[in-house]
């Protein structure tokens, strides 16, 4: 679970995970524009984050590019997020997600900090009422801790302003040996 949030090199895992779109037509629309997964109730799913190091924007500090590769059911998900330390930042075009992962020992949640618009060098903060909103946590169950390979299960939820819930996923993720970049 840490490896797959805060670790350095690339991790894998497969799992079963329980899909929704949002209950209402905005959120089917989106859902389709954007690709998401459809509505299932045992979807298959596989996640590989593969990372890479680059200098930071302050002297001295090392970023990581992580490159998110899901497979959830029949459907591709791409995205690409730089992390410095806990914090990350999420780009989708011109619209930049920014989150700061907070873990314990036995959980890891992904806290959304804000929103900006980025046009050139410039960036503007999306107000909180008009930013979508995500949000990840990941835990392991007591009966979990001594398998191999390790489990552990995770809910994520996307939320935008006038659509509501877009979608959820909830379920839990086998970690695979080390795969190399």
């Amino acid at each position: 679970m840490w490896r797959f949030h805060l670790g350095d090199d690339t991790v894998s895992g497969t799992g079963v995970l329980e899909v929704r779109r949002g209950p209402g037509i905005l959120g089917r629309i989106a859902c389709a524009v954007l690709g998401l997964p459809r509505t299932c109730t045992a979807a298959p799913a596989r996640v590989t984050v593969r990372r890479s190091r680059a200098a930071g924007p302050a002297a001295g500090e090392t970023s990581i590019l992580e490159r998110w590769e899901r497979r959830i059911g029949a459907q591709d998900l791409l995205s690409e997020q730089v992390r410095i330390g806990e914090r990350g930042w999420e780009p989708h075009g011109p619209l930049e997600i920014r989150t700061r992962t907070v873990a314990t020992p036995t959980e890891v949640n992904v806290v959304q900090e804000g929103a900006v618009v980025r046009i050139g060098r410039r960036e503007f903060a999306v107000p909180k009422r008009l930013a979508p909103r995500v949000s990840a946590h990941a835990w392991v169950e007591t009966g979990d801790r001594a398998r191999m390979p390790p489990r552990f299960h995770i809910e994520v939820r996307v939320t935008a302003p006038l659509i509501g819930e877009v979608m959820s996923y909830r379920g839990h993720m086998d970690e695979e040996a080390q795969v190399r970049p």
